[in-house]
């Protein structure tokens, strides 16, 4: 059996008093393995990938990674496991404009600076998705598709266990968000990345491992 990566187990999160946006959400996901998650717009999911990713708490329920509760981490650890153990990736780049391509892709990096051999897999990295011709490039200088391999790349720099991706081709055209997909899916494979993506493309969602529906609060 594949090991568990991620289990959230009864997930509940309200917006004021009287608007529940998830009400005991479970959800098992095995290392290595892909899950598309679906769902009418403002139904929650931005709000559950912020859960996993640490970026907000839930009101209730537990959220364990590597057998880990990260809803009990203090703020300073719940910095370093957004920063050292997920990658994250969204609809729109985020991209530095003033940076480089490499510049932009080490921005997670300098929250390691005595981590070694970052700059070596930048540049491997960004060779990889096809950008070593561009490392001095700008973001404004790159085309959409070629600025979502570069946040790619960022997400990936200090080498996450899990992959958040938030519509990460909502703002491409067919032929780029098709792309990038073949991109994300051959990343999970070389890096044994786990891959929770967002999305309203039934298309892509059907080229991963499984489909969950958030509908009326809950995972199905």
């Amino acid at each position: 059996m594949s090991e568990q990566l991620l289990k959230l187990e009864n997930v509940t999160k309200r917006y004021g008093a009287e608007t529940e946006v998830l009400r005991g959400v479970n959800l098992d996901v095995a290392a290595g393995e892909r899950i598309a998650i679906v769902g009418a717009s403002g139904c929650g999911k931005s709000t559950l990938l912020n859960l996993i990713g640490a970026m907000d708490k839930p009101d209730a329920g537990r959220i364990l990674f590597e057998g880990t509760d990260i809803v009990t981490l203090s703020e300073k650890d719940a910095a370093a496991f957004r920063n050292e153990r997920v990658g994250f990736v969204f609809q729109l780049h985020h991209l530095l404009p003033q940076c480089s391509v490499l510049e932009n892709a080490m921005v997670p990096a300098l929250a390691n600076p005595g981590k070694k051999d970052l700059r070596e897999r930048a540049l491997r990295l960004l060779e990889r998705v096809g950008l070593s011709h561009r490392l001095a490039y700008r973001p404004g200088q790159l085309s959409g598709g070629e600025r979502q391999r570069v946040a790619v790349v960022r997400a990936l720099i200090n080498q996450p266990r899990l992959l958040l991706a938030d519509e990460p081709t909502g703002a491409l055209n067919r032929e780029a968000a098709d792309g990038l997909m073949a991109l994300l899916l051959e990343l999970n494979r070389e890096e044994n990345l786990s891959l929770v993506m967002v999305t309203h493309s039934v298309r892509l969602a059907e080229q991963l491992d499984r489909v969950a529906t958030l509908e009326n609060g809950l995972l199905k």
